[in-house]
């Protein structure tokens, strides 16, 4: 057959009513063209490693026979030496892959949370903005070393950098670790030591103390009624749930009347928002059925105890609200400050170290013990009826006046 050429492609190229029809170049042997009734397609032919390969270069016009040809020439030098150009085109391409790609592959790989999707995203993109597009396997342990030192300065609302450095570098560490498990190129990992190890091996990992506020006593009486003074009554109630639940932000703010049992006087906290991933059953108070069954009677017919705005999904911000109530009462805090001060509140009435376990929806798994011990909701009703009086005391309720 002879030499493919335009001249060769315009004369003697005839397409198939059906099938393939391919045409071997005789002068470089294993370049081809390949023609079905639609299309034409140049080819290289060549057995690598006793396995025939045949590799499309590109259809006929993106490519003329010329180009076609010296590509051909380079496809075939390397399958020669043994090696498979789309092989060797997916290593590159690995070794090549992004933190931003690698970011999506973990989401892919593991069952977060939608908050903890979008809470990861916020850190990568706040503080690794411009290294998504870089290859994971180019960030080296210098760059980590400055990006953590830089994220350590005083933010712009002045507060420390401290803990949003460890943060970013934490993921960052998760996602290089990632890397490193699922992206292998001839058996060896992309990335053979992981660069955020730096920050141990200099100890510039900040210590960050764990947070261990709460609304103290004396100030409480002062906090309800600054909540008491809230416009929003849906978002004052959220605050009430919150302090006498020791619910955890979004476990309240998603709750569906679904979660609700008016009748048998239990909240349910699903096990897909449960941040162990274990339903939690609570106990219902006289004073929380006032407040569900109020907020059951305003909530629009929505499936959510705490709607959002326009009645649309859940309620998702409060924080201004929760700055005013801080700035009236005198005392700033946050609302896992409230799951703080009720777990210390049932410390102070001697709630038993299992029960208020079951209480906070705490699992250790060090912890043998307490998976022989059952206790269940009637049981803590009886827990949650003691930390309740004991608010009532310290938040000067009149139970006779409704909120």
């Amino acid at each position: 057959m002879p030499r493919i050429s335009q001249k060769f492609i315009e004369r003697k190229i005839r397409r198939p009513e059906s099938g393939q029809v391919i045409y071997r170049d005789d002068e470089l042997i294993g370049f081809g063209l390949r023609v079905t009734r639609g299309s034409m397609s140049y080819i290289v032919e060549c057995r690598v490693n006793g396995i025939n390969r045949r590799i499309t270069i590109g259809p006929h016009g993106r490519f003329d026979p010329d180009t076609a040809r010296a590509e051909a020439k380079s496809l075939l030098a390397t399958m020669t030496r043994g090696k498979d150009p789309r092989e060797e085109q997916a290593k590159e391409k690995l070794a090549q892959i992004t933190l931003g790609e690698v970011l999506e592959d973990y989401f892919l790989a593991r069952s977060l949370r939608p908050n903890s999707i979008r809470s990861f995203r916020q850190i990568v993109k706040r503080c690794l903005g411009d290294w998504v597009t870089l290859p994971i396997a180019a960030i080296t342990k210098e760059m980590v070393e400055t990006r953590h030192r830089e994220l350590t300065r005083v933010t712009r609302q002045g507060t420390s950098g401290k803990a949003q450095a460890n943060a970013a570098m934490e993921q960052l560490c998760t996602l290089i670790n990632f890397a490193m498990n699922k992206y292998e190129i001839d058996g060896n990992p992309i990335i053979q030591k992981n660069p955020v190890d730096r920050l141990s091996q200099i100890r510039a990992w900040h210590r960050i103390p764990r947070r261990q506020n709460v609304v103290p006593e004396y100030k409480l009486s002062s906090w309800y009624k600054a909540v008491l003074s809230v416009r929003d009554k849906k978002v004052r109630d959220y605050l009430l749930l919150l302090l006498f639940t020791g619910l955890r932000r979004t476990e309240a703010a998603t709750l569906k009347w679904t979660d609700v049992d008016f009748e048998g006087r239990v909240l349910t906290i699903r096990s897909e928002l449960a941040k162990n991933h274990r339903e939690h059953r609570l106990p219902l108070t006289d004073f929380l059925i006032e407040l569900l069954a109020r907020r059951k009677n305003e909530s629009q017919n929505s499936e959510y105890v705490f709607p959002g705005q326009g009645g649309r999904g859940h309620m998702v911000d409060s924080s201004d609200v929760v700055q005013g109530v801080g700035e009236k009462c005198g005392w700033k805090f946050t609302l896992h400050d409230l799951r703080r001060t009720f777990l210390t509140t049932a410390e102070i009435v001697e709630v038993p170290h299992y029960a208020l376990k079951k209480l906070a929806n705490h699992v250790s798994q060090a912890d043998v013990t307490s998976g022989y011990v059952v206790v269940n909701v009637e049981r803590m009703r009886i827990y949650m009826d003691r930390i309740s009086n004991h608010f009532f005391n310290a938040l000067e309720v009149d139970r006779n006046e409704p909120l």
